[in-house]
């Protein structure tokens, strides 16, 4: 038998990070596995892969109003910092058995990208522009209203 998941809290509001099982084969090669809507919080309507990022360059800086996001870094690493407007929290994605949960209306950047990296991101809704809040003064305005 596998064991399951381990999911760990953290001080940002909602945001978790998940350790997926791990099958290692000698032979043929090892796996990580989780299942959306069972192990992980929501089921993907959307992913989108970011790949060929500079180091030196910054991907999202920015919040989404209800839109889920599960980030994976399926190969090399990067950074992610999530804010939720009191809290903020950096983590490095080094693995492809690591992902981050963020939840909506919780500020996330993504930086430091080792020169292969691969970030797959999982979303819970389709792209729809006015979702996401692009400027951190109106995130921050916004969160201080919840």
């Amino acid at each position: 038998m596998t064991p399951g998941i381990i999911i760990t809290e953290t001080p940002v509001r909602g945001v978790k990070i998940y350790e997926t099982r791990r099958i290692i084969d000698h032979d043929r090669g090892n796996l990580t596995v989780a299942e959306f809507g069972e192990e992980l919080p929501f089921v993907p309507l959307r992913y989108f892969i970011t790949y060929e990022i500079p180091s030196s360059a910054t991907r999202g800086e920015h919040a989404h109003k209800e839109c889920e996001q599960f980030l994976i870094c399926t190969r090399g690493s990067c950074s992610v910092l999530v804010d939720d407007g009191t809290h903020k929290q950096e983590f490095h994605l080094t693995a492809p058995t690591i992902g981050i949960y963020v939840p909506p209306m919780v500020w996330a950047t993504e930086y430091n990208h080792s020169f292969d990296s691969a970030l797959m991101v999982f979303a819970s809704h389709r792209y729809d522009p006015a979702d996401y809040i692009r400027e951190y003064d109106e995130f921050l305005r916004l969160v201080k209203q919840d």
